[in-house]
């Protein structure tokens, strides 16, 4: 399940680089890096300590 969810962000993020490569820095891709930290600690954190 790690595996699938950092495959899925690696795949967001390669992404939003490119589009920062295509477009340049913008307020949205500012937005897209900062959803996917948020997205990359809470899976991360959540997948290698659950609940006991």
């Amino acid at each position: 399940m790690l595996g699938a969810a950092l495959v899925f962000i690696a795949g967001l993020a390669f992404l939003t680089f490119r589009a920062i490569d295509e477009q340049g820095f913008t307020l949205a891709s500012l937005l897209s890096i900062f959803i996917l930290v948020l997205l990359a600690v809470g899976i991360v954190g959540a997948l290698r300590n659950p609940p006991r």
